[in-house]
């Protein structure tokens, strides 16, 4: 008789509405069935249960957690200026990284995503933590143009970035990114330099681009063109290139893109709340790019959670264009899932067998979720993060029944508090 790793024993797809049994092995779903006879080492009832593939953050800054709430409704430069380097340049250590994705990547788990792509300092302390969480991350130091904590020059950002990419050579769930911040904060020369060694290593890059209408200006005065044309004469745009935000574009730009192969992460959460504006993501979709979706980090959003992104995204467009139909729920469902397991060429995001098993529980014995008639638009419309109660990645249980099963939640809780208390003495500021 076959042994699988992880039973799921009659969950109802949420796509399909189909009830099944799912059997995992190697990290991979190999069996979608009702009533499978056979053994596992682990068994899940999930009698009335959603089954719905787990959430892709496609664009964040985890570490930041710890300064959630701080600088609220400023613009987005005000807030870096005034607000956020001021802070870092305080607080950022591998300590400091280390208890801010502690915190981060609990919240992510218990919202219900296994795949986070971040760009922060001090990589390896977040890969420590994802490793220890069982989460996959797509991890690259943010490279500038000016010194901080971790470099003083491009090139030895540029020489931080390689070894970190040489250190995760073979690790299963985290991988190395290379990422130059932006086009404003990293020359024509850095920009070139990460792609060299982004293509030396055969990994990717990730880049925030046209986030604001000042960057726009700015950029053009300082090249005499827009984010996305600039990228493209630089040579840096390629089908390995992730660009976070890209608000605002025209009609050339996206052929560009298209053209190129390029992925978009769309954070319409964080946009909204620094001021930035919307991404024109129905036209992303009308020309067929890769658009995926990320919270940003929770010190812009304020928090990182997938399911309340992915809801807000079909919503904000809608109105925006005056269109009901302009993201409907499905294709809000495969942005939040597949798309980003995919852009970063992970087979995953679908319950399928030869699929990976990244995926999620939902109870819909709520208030707000009865009566059921449409699975998938109800649950992207109504349900919340707190109706997940199991996370699988990759075959490994990371949540049961809403208990977190890798990380320590009173003790990152605790040390969570203890930062906020140093941050609020630098500020000058008093208990809330």
């Amino acid at each position: 008789m076959e042994v699988y790793d992880l039973l799921v024993k009659g969950a109802i797809l949420g796509e399909t509405g189909r009830k099944t049994d799912i059997a995992i092995k190697d990290g991979k779903i190999v069996k979608l069935e009702p009533d499978i006879k056979a053994q596992a080492k682990e068994l899940i009832p999930a009698e009335g249960r959603i089954a719905f593939p787990s959430f892709a953050n496609m664009h964040t800054h985890v570490p930041m957690s710890l300064f959630r709430g701080i600088g609220a409704d400023l613009p987005l430069m005000d807030w870096l200026q005034k607000v956020i380097w001021p802070l870092e340049g305080e607080f950022v250590s591998p300590e400091f990284v280390k208890a801010g994705t502690r915190l981060g990547v609990l919240e992510m788990i218990r919202s219900g995503t296994t795949l986070f792509m971040d760009m922060y300092f001090f990589e390896e302390a977040v890969g420590e933590v994802a490793e220890e969480a069982g989460i996959r991350a797509g991890l690259g130091f943010g490279i500038l143009d000016f010194p901080t904590k971790v470099a003083r020059t491009p090139e030895e950002y540029i020489k931080r970035a390689r070894a970190f990419a040489e250190g995760l050579k073979g690790h299963d769930l985290v991988f190395p990114v290379i990422c130059p911040h932006a086009p404003y904060t990293c020359s024509p020369k850095t920009l070139m330099m990460a792609r060299e060694v982004a293509e030396e290593f055969g990994l990717y890059l990730h880049i925030h681009v046209a986030e604001t209408r000042s960057e726009v200006d700015r950029i053009k005065e300082e090249y005499g063109k827009t984010p996305v044309r600039h990228l493209e004469d630089t040579g840096f745009l390629s089908d390995r290139v992730l660009c976070a935000h890209m608000v605002w574009v025209d009609g050339e730009e996206m052929e560009i893109v298209k053209e190129r192969g390029a992925k978009v992460a769309h954070c319409p959460e964080s946009n909204l709340k620094l001021g930035s504006g919307i991404a024109p993501l129905p036209d992303y979709l009308r020309k067929g790019i890769h658009i995926c979706l990320g919270t940003d980090g929770s010190a812009s959003n304020d928090n990182l959670d997938m399911l309340e992104e992915m809801s807000t995204m079909a919503k904000v467009h809608k109105g925006n264009s005056q269109n009901s139909k302009a993201i409907d729920a499905r294709t809000a469902l495969k942005i939040a899932t597949e798309n980003g397991f995919s852009a970063v060429g992970i087979k995953a995001g679908r319950i399928e067998e030869g699929y990976e098993a990244d995926l999620i529980l939902v109870n819909p014995d709520r208030p707000h979720l009865q009566p059921l008639h449409d699975l998938v638009a109800q649950v992207v419309y109504s349900a919340k993060s707190s109706d997940i109660e199991t996370v699988i990645c990759r075959g490994k249980v990371l949540m049961y029944k809403g208990e977190v099963k890798t990380l320590d939640e009173e003790k990152i809780l605790a040390e969570a508090k203890v930062w906020g208390e140093r941050i609020r003495t630098f500020l000058g500021r008093t208990r809330p």
